[in-house]
Protein backbone atom coordinates (compact mmCIF):
# COMPACT_ATOMS: atom_id res chain seq x y z
CA UNK A 1 0.00 0.00 0.00
CA UNK A 2 1.48 3.62 -0.81
CA UNK A 3 0.18 6.45 0.83
CA UNK A 4 0.43 10.05 -0.29
CA UNK A 5 -0.41 13.36 1.19
CA UNK A 6 0.16 16.60 -0.68
CA UNK A 7 0.48 18.97 2.33
CA UNK A 8 1.85 23.20 2.98
CA UNK A 9 4.57 24.07 5.41
CA UNK A 10 2.04 25.91 7.57
CA UNK A 11 -1.60 23.96 7.36
CA UNK A 12 -3.05 23.03 10.16
CA UNK A 13 -5.23 20.45 8.59
CA UNK A 14 -2.06 19.02 7.13
CA UNK A 15 -0.65 18.96 10.83
CA UNK A 16 -3.89 16.80 11.74
CA UNK A 17 -3.65 14.15 8.84
CA UNK A 18 -0.11 13.56 9.86
CA UNK A 19 -0.38 12.94 13.65
CA UNK A 20 -3.63 10.60 12.67
CA UNK A 21 -1.12 8.48 10.70
CA UNK A 22 1.94 8.98 13.46
CA UNK A 23 -0.50 8.05 16.16
CA UNK A 24 -1.69 4.35 14.13
CA UNK A 25 1.65 3.38 13.18
CA UNK A 26 0.84 4.21 9.03
CA UNK A 27 3.78 5.07 6.57
CA UNK A 28 3.21 7.90 4.17
CA UNK A 29 5.22 9.89 1.76
CA UNK A 30 4.62 13.55 2.22
CA UNK A 31 4.92 15.81 -1.20
CA UNK A 32 5.46 19.63 -0.33
CA UNK A 33 3.83 21.61 -2.27
CA UNK A 34 4.72 24.40 -0.67
CA UNK A 35 7.34 26.19 -2.97
CA UNK A 36 6.54 23.89 -5.54
CA UNK A 37 4.21 25.29 -8.64
CA UNK A 38 4.70 21.83 -10.43
CA UNK A 39 3.94 19.87 -7.73
CA UNK A 40 1.05 21.95 -6.84
CA UNK A 41 -0.43 21.70 -9.91
CA UNK A 42 0.18 17.94 -9.99
CA UNK A 43 -2.06 17.92 -7.00
CA UNK A 44 -4.98 19.93 -8.49
CA UNK A 45 -5.21 18.35 -11.86
CA UNK A 46 -4.78 14.50 -9.81
CA UNK A 47 -7.24 15.48 -7.44
CA UNK A 48 -9.22 18.05 -9.16
CA UNK A 49 -9.57 20.18 -6.16
CA UNK A 50 -7.63 23.16 -4.68
CA UNK A 51 -7.48 22.51 -1.27
CA UNK A 52 -4.58 20.88 0.95
CA UNK A 53 -4.03 18.12 2.35
CA UNK A 54 -4.83 15.40 -0.21
CA UNK A 55 -4.58 11.99 0.21
CA UNK A 56 -4.55 8.99 -2.01
CA UNK A 57 -4.28 5.38 -1.68
CA UNK A 58 -2.34 3.41 -4.23
CA UNK A 59 -3.00 6.23 -6.75
CA UNK A 60 -6.33 6.93 -5.59
CA UNK A 61 -7.60 9.73 -4.19
CA UNK A 62 -9.36 9.57 -0.53
CA UNK A 63 -9.86 13.37 -0.11
CA UNK A 64 -8.78 15.79 2.51
CA UNK A 65 -8.20 15.44 6.22
CA UNK A 66 -11.85 15.76 6.70
CA UNK A 67 -12.40 12.57 4.42
CA UNK A 68 -9.35 10.94 6.16
CA UNK A 69 -10.64 11.28 9.40
CA UNK A 70 -14.39 9.97 8.35
CA UNK A 71 -12.86 7.20 7.08
CA UNK A 72 -10.80 6.43 10.17
CA UNK A 73 -13.32 6.93 12.42
CA UNK A 74 -15.80 4.55 11.02
CA UNK A 75 -13.33 2.41 11.16
CA UNK A 76 -13.12 1.92 7.08
CA UNK A 77 -9.34 3.29 6.99
CA UNK A 78 -7.89 0.22 9.31
CA UNK A 79 -9.61 -2.39 6.51
CA UNK A 80 -8.48 -0.74 3.52
CA UNK A 81 -4.64 -0.55 4.77
CA UNK A 82 -4.70 -3.66 6.30
CA UNK A 83 -4.34 -2.31 9.89
CA UNK A 84 -5.13 -4.42 13.02
CA UNK A 85 -7.02 -3.43 15.66
CA UNK A 86 -4.45 -1.69 18.75
CA UNK A 87 -4.28 -4.20 21.17
CA UNK A 88 -5.76 -2.92 24.66
CA UNK A 89 -3.88 -3.12 27.61
CA UNK A 90 -6.58 -1.67 30.45
CA UNK A 91 -9.76 -2.72 30.54
CA UNK A 92 -11.08 0.44 32.41
CA UNK A 93 -9.60 3.38 32.44
CA UNK A 94 -9.44 5.99 35.71
CA UNK A 95 -10.07 8.75 33.17
CA UNK A 96 -11.33 8.98 29.62
CA UNK A 97 -10.92 12.43 27.94
CA UNK A 98 -13.19 13.17 24.95
CA UNK A 99 -11.03 15.34 23.06
CA UNK A 100 -7.46 16.89 22.39
CA UNK A 101 -7.84 20.41 22.38
CA UNK A 102 -6.60 22.94 24.68
CA UNK A 103 -8.98 21.13 27.48
CA UNK A 104 -8.49 18.03 26.68
CA UNK A 105 -4.84 17.88 26.31
CA UNK A 106 -4.90 20.32 29.69
CA UNK A 107 -7.11 17.57 31.53
CA UNK A 108 -5.60 14.64 30.37
CA UNK A 109 -2.41 16.34 31.91
CA UNK A 110 -3.60 16.87 35.20
CA UNK A 111 -5.34 13.57 35.72
CA UNK A 112 -2.23 11.90 34.74
CA UNK A 113 0.04 13.61 36.88
CA UNK A 114 -2.41 12.41 39.61
CA UNK A 115 -1.33 9.03 38.44
CA UNK A 116 -4.70 8.13 36.76
CA UNK A 117 -4.99 5.99 33.89
CA UNK A 118 -5.63 8.34 31.34
CA UNK A 119 -7.29 7.71 27.78
CA UNK A 120 -7.89 10.60 25.61
CA UNK A 121 -10.26 9.86 22.40
CA UNK A 122 -10.17 12.93 19.80
CA UNK A 123 -11.53 13.06 16.30
CA UNK A 124 -8.32 15.17 15.71
CA UNK A 125 -5.74 16.62 17.09
CA UNK A 126 -5.49 21.02 18.57
CA UNK A 127 -8.85 21.45 17.47
CA UNK A 128 -9.67 24.70 16.82
CA UNK A 129 -6.50 25.92 18.77
CA UNK A 130 -4.25 23.61 15.75
CA UNK A 131 -6.03 25.74 13.00
CA UNK A 132 -5.05 29.56 14.18
CA UNK A 133 -2.52 30.57 12.53
CA UNK A 134 -1.32 33.27 14.57
CA UNK A 135 -1.22 33.26 18.62
CA UNK A 136 -0.04 36.79 20.56
CA UNK A 137 -2.20 36.27 23.86
CA UNK A 138 -0.91 33.14 25.68
CA UNK A 139 0.57 34.13 28.63
CA UNK A 140 4.30 33.46 28.72
CA UNK A 141 4.81 31.91 25.37
CA UNK A 142 4.72 35.21 23.46
CA UNK A 143 4.02 34.90 19.44
CA UNK A 144 3.32 31.17 18.34
CA UNK A 145 1.05 29.66 15.85
CA UNK A 146 -1.24 26.90 16.42
CA UNK A 147 0.33 23.64 15.48
CA UNK A 148 3.59 24.68 17.70
CA UNK A 149 1.31 25.40 20.17
CA UNK A 150 -0.38 22.42 20.35
CA UNK A 151 2.26 20.20 19.88
CA UNK A 152 4.05 21.29 23.20
CA UNK A 153 0.31 20.45 24.73
CA UNK A 154 0.23 16.49 22.97
CA UNK A 155 4.16 16.68 23.96
CA UNK A 156 3.56 17.66 27.75
CA UNK A 157 0.52 14.86 27.90
CA UNK A 158 2.14 11.96 26.70
CA UNK A 159 5.03 12.87 28.74
CA UNK A 160 3.38 12.50 31.64
CA UNK A 161 1.63 9.44 31.11
CA UNK A 162 -1.31 10.20 28.67
CA UNK A 163 -2.56 7.77 25.98
CA UNK A 164 -4.12 9.63 22.82
CA UNK A 165 -5.96 8.07 20.30
CA UNK A 166 -6.38 10.20 16.99
CA UNK A 167 -9.76 10.10 14.49
CA UNK A 168 -11.95 8.81 16.59
CA UNK A 169 -15.85 9.39 16.41
CA UNK A 170 -17.53 9.25 19.57
CA UNK A 171 -21.46 8.07 18.96
CA UNK A 172 -22.28 7.70 23.06
CA UNK A 173 -21.55 8.11 26.53
CA UNK A 174 -23.69 5.54 28.93
CA UNK A 175 -23.62 5.41 32.78
CA UNK A 176 -23.71 2.48 34.20
CA UNK A 177 -23.43 1.82 37.81
CA UNK A 178 -19.39 1.09 38.05
CA UNK A 179 -18.16 3.00 35.05
CA UNK A 180 -19.01 5.12 32.06
CA UNK A 181 -19.45 3.21 28.64
CA UNK A 182 -18.25 5.56 25.01
CA UNK A 183 -18.94 3.80 21.92
CA UNK A 184 -17.15 5.05 18.74
CA UNK A 185 -18.81 5.27 15.19
CA UNK A 186 -15.99 2.31 14.75
CA UNK A 187 -18.57 0.42 16.75
CA UNK A 188 -15.17 -0.19 19.55
CA UNK A 189 -15.98 0.60 23.16
CA UNK A 190 -13.92 2.15 25.70
CA UNK A 191 -14.55 1.97 29.81
CA UNK A 192 -13.55 4.66 32.56
CA UNK A 193 -14.30 5.79 35.87
CA UNK A 194 -14.93 9.29 35.33
CA UNK A 195 -15.26 11.43 31.97
CA UNK A 196 -14.28 15.04 30.56
CA UNK A 197 -15.37 15.94 27.56
CA UNK A 198 -13.54 18.48 25.63
CA UNK A 199 -15.08 18.29 22.28
CA UNK A 200 -14.68 21.89 21.54
CA UNK A 201 -16.72 23.45 18.40
CA UNK A 202 -16.62 22.96 14.62
CA UNK A 203 -17.14 25.64 11.91
CA UNK A 204 -20.62 26.26 10.76
CA UNK A 205 -22.09 25.36 7.70
CA UNK A 206 -24.15 27.86 5.39
CA UNK A 207 -26.32 24.97 5.05
CA UNK A 208 -26.96 26.34 1.11
CA UNK A 209 -27.28 24.32 -2.05
CA UNK A 210 -24.05 23.72 -3.80
CA UNK A 211 -22.08 24.12 -0.90
CA UNK A 212 -21.44 20.31 0.30
CA UNK A 213 -20.86 19.16 -3.28
CA UNK A 214 -18.29 21.54 -4.37
CA UNK A 215 -16.02 21.44 -1.08
CA UNK A 216 -12.91 21.56 -1.95
CA UNK A 217 -13.45 22.49 -5.61
CA UNK A 218 -13.81 26.43 -4.20
CA UNK A 219 -16.04 25.97 -1.13
CA UNK A 220 -13.09 26.51 1.85
CA UNK A 221 -13.00 27.19 5.24
CA UNK A 222 -9.54 27.48 5.74
CA UNK A 223 -8.24 30.99 4.38
CA UNK A 224 -4.65 30.72 5.98
CA UNK A 225 -4.84 26.68 4.15
CA UNK A 226 -5.90 27.57 1.16
CA UNK A 227 -6.41 30.91 0.55
CA UNK A 228 -2.76 31.01 -1.50
CA UNK A 229 -4.31 28.56 -4.14
CA UNK A 230 -6.50 31.00 -5.08
CA UNK A 231 -3.69 33.83 -5.83
CA UNK A 232 -5.33 36.41 -8.50
CA UNK A 233 -9.12 35.11 -8.30
CA UNK A 234 -11.98 36.27 -7.19
CA UNK A 235 -13.28 35.38 -3.78
CA UNK A 236 -16.05 35.95 -1.67
CA UNK A 237 -15.97 35.40 2.20
CA UNK A 238 -18.58 35.00 3.83
CA UNK A 239 -19.47 36.02 7.83
CA UNK A 240 -19.07 39.69 9.73
CA UNK A 241 -17.36 38.35 12.32
CA UNK A 242 -13.89 38.43 13.46
CA UNK A 243 -13.22 35.61 11.45
CA UNK A 244 -14.47 36.63 8.77
CA UNK A 245 -13.26 40.31 8.59
CA UNK A 246 -9.64 38.90 9.21
CA UNK A 247 -10.47 36.42 6.46
CA UNK A 248 -11.42 39.22 3.63
CA UNK A 249 -8.18 40.93 5.02
CA UNK A 250 -5.98 38.22 4.24
CA UNK A 251 -7.48 37.31 1.08
CA UNK A 252 -7.09 40.85 -0.32
CA UNK A 253 -3.28 40.67 -0.22
CA UNK A 254 -3.76 37.16 -2.15
CA UNK A 255 -6.90 37.27 -4.84
CA UNK A 256 -7.69 39.86 -7.47
CA UNK A 257 -11.04 41.02 -5.86
CA UNK A 258 -12.74 39.72 -2.98
CA UNK A 259 -16.39 40.39 -1.52
CA UNK A 260 -17.32 40.49 1.94
CA UNK A 261 -20.89 38.81 2.44
CA UNK A 262 -22.59 39.25 5.64
CA UNK A 263 -26.50 38.89 6.62
CA UNK A 264 -26.01 41.35 8.81
CA UNK A 265 -24.13 44.52 10.23
CA UNK A 266 -20.88 44.11 10.81
CA UNK A 267 -19.81 42.20 14.16
CA UNK A 268 -15.76 42.27 14.01
CA UNK A 269 -13.84 44.53 15.93
CA UNK A 270 -13.52 48.11 14.91
CA UNK A 271 -9.84 47.83 14.47
CA UNK A 272 -10.72 45.19 11.64
CA UNK A 273 -13.74 46.99 10.19
CA UNK A 274 -11.55 50.52 9.78
CA UNK A 275 -9.02 48.09 7.99
CA UNK A 276 -11.74 47.07 5.44
CA UNK A 277 -12.20 50.48 4.38
CA UNK A 278 -8.51 51.02 3.11
CA UNK A 279 -8.71 47.69 0.66
CA UNK A 280 -9.65 49.04 -2.83
CA UNK A 281 -10.24 45.14 -4.02
CA UNK A 282 -12.36 44.53 -1.62
CA UNK A 283 -16.62 45.02 -1.80
CA UNK A 284 -18.55 44.95 1.35
CA UNK A 285 -22.00 43.30 1.06
CA UNK A 286 -23.53 43.83 4.45
CA UNK A 287 -27.63 42.30 4.65
CA UNK A 288 -27.07 39.91 1.84
CA UNK A 289 -27.42 35.92 2.59
CA UNK A 290 -25.97 33.85 0.37
CA UNK A 291 -29.00 31.73 -1.61
CA UNK A 292 -26.77 29.05 -3.42
CA UNK A 293 -23.11 28.06 -4.35
CA UNK A 294 -22.98 27.50 -8.40
CA UNK A 295 -20.87 25.51 -10.09
CA UNK A 296 -20.30 22.03 -11.90
CA UNK A 297 -17.13 20.75 -11.11
CA UNK A 298 -15.56 23.74 -9.35
CA UNK A 299 -17.30 26.84 -7.74
CA UNK A 300 -18.27 29.15 -10.86
CA UNK A 301 -20.61 31.84 -8.44
CA UNK A 302 -22.72 32.81 -5.58
CA UNK A 303 -26.35 33.76 -5.59
CA UNK A 304 -27.01 36.37 -2.88
CA UNK A 305 -30.58 37.70 -1.48
CA UNK A 306 -30.54 41.48 -1.05
CA UNK A 307 -32.49 41.74 2.16
CA UNK A 308 -32.89 45.40 1.94
CA UNK A 309 -34.26 44.88 -1.46
CA UNK A 310 -35.48 41.79 -1.44
CA UNK A 311 -33.93 41.35 -4.56
CA UNK A 312 -31.35 38.84 -5.95
CA UNK A 313 -27.79 39.23 -7.69
CA UNK A 314 -25.49 36.58 -8.68
CA UNK A 315 -21.80 37.18 -8.12
CA UNK A 316 -19.02 35.78 -10.52
CA UNK A 317 -16.83 33.85 -8.46
CA UNK A 318 -13.86 31.63 -8.28
CA UNK A 319 -14.24 30.30 -4.22
CA UNK A 320 -15.91 30.76 -1.44
CA UNK A 321 -14.43 31.07 1.81
CA UNK A 322 -16.91 30.28 4.90
CA UNK A 323 -16.25 32.06 8.05
CA UNK A 324 -19.54 32.38 9.89
CA UNK A 325 -18.56 31.12 13.27
CA UNK A 326 -18.43 27.91 15.27
CA UNK A 327 -20.87 25.12 16.71
CA UNK A 328 -20.25 23.07 19.92
CA UNK A 329 -19.22 19.38 19.21
CA UNK A 330 -22.37 18.22 22.06
CA UNK A 331 -24.45 16.29 19.73
CA UNK A 332 -23.81 13.21 21.36
CA UNK A 333 -24.50 14.44 24.68
CA UNK A 334 -28.47 15.56 23.91
CA UNK A 335 -29.44 12.18 25.82
CA UNK A 336 -27.21 12.19 28.71
CA UNK A 337 -26.43 15.85 30.20
CA UNK A 338 -28.34 19.06 30.34
CA UNK A 339 -27.55 21.66 27.45
CA UNK A 340 -28.52 25.03 26.52
CA UNK A 341 -30.55 26.55 24.06
CA UNK A 342 -26.88 26.90 21.73
CA UNK A 343 -25.86 23.37 22.16
CA UNK A 344 -23.06 24.33 24.52
CA UNK A 345 -22.77 22.27 28.05
CA UNK A 346 -23.61 24.29 31.22
CA UNK A 347 -21.32 23.32 34.28
CA UNK A 348 -20.11 24.14 37.83
CA UNK A 349 -17.29 26.07 38.36
CA UNK A 350 -15.40 22.71 38.78
CA UNK A 351 -16.79 21.48 35.37
CA UNK A 352 -19.11 19.11 36.69
CA UNK A 353 -22.18 18.31 34.30
CA UNK A 354 -25.72 17.44 35.59
CA UNK A 355 -24.60 13.80 35.44
CA UNK A 356 -22.43 12.27 38.17
CA UNK A 357 -18.80 11.36 37.41
CA UNK A 358 -19.17 13.68 33.50
CA UNK A 359 -16.76 16.93 33.29
CA UNK A 360 -17.00 19.65 30.71
CA UNK A 361 -14.41 21.97 29.77
CA UNK A 362 -13.08 23.85 26.82
CA UNK A 363 -15.52 25.72 23.93
CA UNK A 364 -18.15 22.65 24.42
CA UNK A 365 -19.55 24.29 27.43
CA UNK A 366 -20.70 27.90 28.07
CA UNK A 367 -16.98 29.36 29.26
CA UNK A 368 -15.41 32.25 27.09
CA UNK A 369 -13.88 30.96 23.65
CA UNK A 370 -9.75 31.39 24.85
CA UNK A 371 -7.43 29.19 24.26
CA UNK A 372 -5.93 30.58 28.23
CA UNK A 373 -9.75 29.84 29.21
CA UNK A 374 -9.74 26.34 27.36
CA UNK A 375 -6.61 25.47 29.40
CA UNK A 376 -7.61 26.30 32.26
CA UNK A 377 -11.01 24.96 32.50
CA UNK A 378 -9.56 21.82 31.28
CA UNK A 379 -7.19 22.07 33.85
CA UNK A 380 -10.27 22.40 36.60
CA UNK A 381 -12.04 19.43 35.44
CA UNK A 382 -8.95 16.77 35.18
CA UNK A 383 -8.43 17.90 39.19
CA UNK A 384 -12.50 17.60 39.57
CA UNK A 385 -12.65 14.09 37.97
CA UNK A 386 -9.57 13.39 40.55
CA UNK A 387 -11.84 14.39 43.40
CA UNK A 388 -14.46 12.37 42.27
CA UNK A 389 -12.59 9.15 42.25
CA UNK A 390 -10.80 9.94 45.44
CA UNK A 391 -14.21 10.09 47.39
CA UNK A 392 -15.84 7.12 45.55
Amino acid sequence: MKLEIYSKDWCPYCAKAKALFRSEGISYEELDVTHDKNREREMIERSGRRTVPQIFLDGRPLGGYDDLAKLHGEGLLASMLGLKNRERTIDVYDVIIVGAGPAGLSAGLYTARKNLSTLVLAYDLGGQMGTTYEIANYPGVGHTNGPELVDGFRAQAQDAGVEIRLGQMVESVNSLPSYKEIRTQAGETFRARAVVVATGAFKRKLGIPGEKQLQGRGVVYCSTCDGPLFHGKTVAVVGGGNSGLEAAIEMSGIAREVYLISEHAWTGDGVLQDKLSGLKNLTQLPFHRPLEILGRDQVSGLTLLDTTTDREKRLELDAVFVEIGLTPNSGFLTQMVALNDRGEVPVERSGATTLDGIFAAGDVTTDDKQIVVAAGSGARAGLAAFNYLARR
